[in-house]
């Protein structure tokens, strides 16, 4: 126990000299302050790396971390355009991520056979028809491809030739 105490308190010790080293040698600018978010957190992750282990943080808990760790350092590094397309381009995989459970589960409760469900949705935001679904791919393994496929051109408001059913 006393060994990973020494070991714990010489390696906080060593990132601090590291860190406080690297910050002097550093020249004065606008680089400066990115390296020095950078060393710390480097240290602070060391220093809380013990914890998060006692408490039992798994690492779902730490991606999550993680994740927005990247977030808010894109927000410093990227201009705000750059930054706003990553946004968008996440908001606009979520969102057809959530489309595609919601028509699969809505599928689901007229079909019980239906696998698997993959939507086509316009992604253009100046579009007004943005967010709207252009076309619907449907897995399942039954007889009753030519009824999914009415139903879900009907239910979803769009021609029968939009909506394929693969078996």
């Amino acid at each position: 126990m006393m060994e990973a105490l020494s070991a714990y308190i010489k390696t906080i010790t060593a990132l601090t000299i590291f860190s406080a080293l690297a910050c002097m040698l550093m020249p004065e600018g606008s680089f400066r302050k990115y390296v020095e978010l950078v060393l710390g957190v480097l240290v602070l992750t060391a220093v809380l790396n013990p914890f998060l282990r006692l408490f039992g943080t798994d690492e779902g808990h730490l991606e999550l971390g993680l994740l927005q760790n990247q977030v808010r350092l894109e927000k410093v590094f990227l201009s705000a355009e750059e930054y706003e397309g990553i946004e968008q381009q996440r908001v606009t995989a979520a969102y057809g991520q959530v489309l595609e459970d919601r028509v699969k589960e809505d599928l689901a409760k007229k079909y019980s056979e239906i696998e698997w469900v993959n939507i086509t949705f316009c992604q253009d935001i100046q579009d007004e028809d943005y967010g709207m679904i252009e076309s619907i791919t449907i897995g399942c393994s039954d007889e009753n491809a030519e009824k999914i496929q009415a139903y879900a051109a009907k239910r979803y408001g769009l021609p029968e030739d939009a909506v394929a059913v693969e078996k």
